[in-house]
C-alpha cells in the first residue's frame, strides 16, 4: 500500500503530541485507553506543543531578542500552520522543539491527573463530587491516610496487617505487594508469624480491605 507524502507528513507533525501522550498513558492510573482515545489525546497535547512553542517564538520576536541573536532569517510564525500543503517542507527543527514541549506537557498533565488539581478544584467549589477515573480500591490504597492495612480473607480466616508497597487490579483478582507483615487468625486475633515482604493475589470479591493505625 503506498502511503501519501501528506500522510508521512501528518506523522511526523504528530510526534510532539504521540510522545505527550505515551508519557500520559504509562504514568497513570486508568482504564485501557482504545486507539480513538490515544490518538485524541496525541492530537490535543500535540496542537497545545505547537501553540505553546507559537507563543514563545512570538515572545522572542516581540521582545527584538532575534536582533540580539542577529537572526536575520527569523520569523514570527511557525511554518506548521501551512505544512498541510504538500508542496511545504516540513520544519524539523519545530518538530523538536515541540517534541521537548510535548515531553513537559505528558509529564504535567501526569501530575495534575495523580494529585486529581482538577477534581480538587471542582469539589472544593461544589462543581463536583467525583473523586477522579480510577476505581475506588486504586482511590483508597492511594489515599495518603493510608499507612497501615487490614486485608481479611475471611474464607480462608486469616488477617494481614500490612504496609501496602504497591497493588493492581484484575478483573478476578486483587494484586498486592506487602512489607512487615503480621498474619493472624480471622476469628481468634491470633498471631501466627511474621514476615518481611509478601505478594500476594486473592479472588477480588473475598476480601475486606480496611484502615488500620501505624504500628
Amino acid at each position: 500500500m503506498e502511503i501519501s507524502q501528506l500522510t508521512i507528513k501528518l506523522i511526523i507533525l504528530l510526534i510532539p503530541g504521540g510522545i505527550g501522550a505515551i508519557i500520559l498513558e504509562r504514568l497513570t492510573v486508568h482504564k485501557p485507553w482504545t486507539s480513538f482515545r490515544f490518538i485524541l489525546n496525541a492530537i490535543i497535547i500535540g496542537i497545545f506543543s505547537y501553540l505553546i512553542l507559537q507563543i514563545i517564538v512570538l515572545i522572542i520576536y516581540c521582545t527584538g531578542f532575534c536582533i540580539k541573536l542577529n537572526m536575520k532569517s527569523y520569523s514570527k510564525d511557525l511554518t506548521i500552520w501551512d505544512n498541510l500543503n504538500e508542496n511545504s517542507a516540513i520544519s524539523y527543527f519545530e518538530v523538536i522543539y515541540s517534541s521537548g514541549i510535548g515531553v513537559l506537557l505528558g509529564l504535567l498533565l501526569t501530575k495534575a491527573d495523580t494529585k486529581k488539581w482538577l477534581n480538587n478544584f471542582s469539589r472544593k467549589h461544589d462543581i463536583s463530587s467525583k473523586y477522579g477515573d480510577e476505581n475506588l480500591y486504586s482511590y483508597f490504597l492511594n489515599s495518603k491516610e493510608i499507612n497501615y492495612v487490614y486485608i481479611r480473607y475471611i474464607k480462608h480466616n486469616i488477617t494481614y496487617l500490612v504496609n501496602v508497597i504497591s497493588f493492581s487490579e484484575t478483573d478476578e483478582f486483587k494484586e498486592l505487594v506487602l512489607s512487615n507483615v503480621s498474619v493472624y487468625s480471622y476469628d481468634k486475633s491470633e498471631l501466627l508469624y511474621e514476615i518481611g515482604k509478601i505478594y500476594l493475589s486473592l479472588p477480588k470479591d473475598d476480601i475486606i480491605i480496611e484502615s488500620a493505625q501505624t504500628q
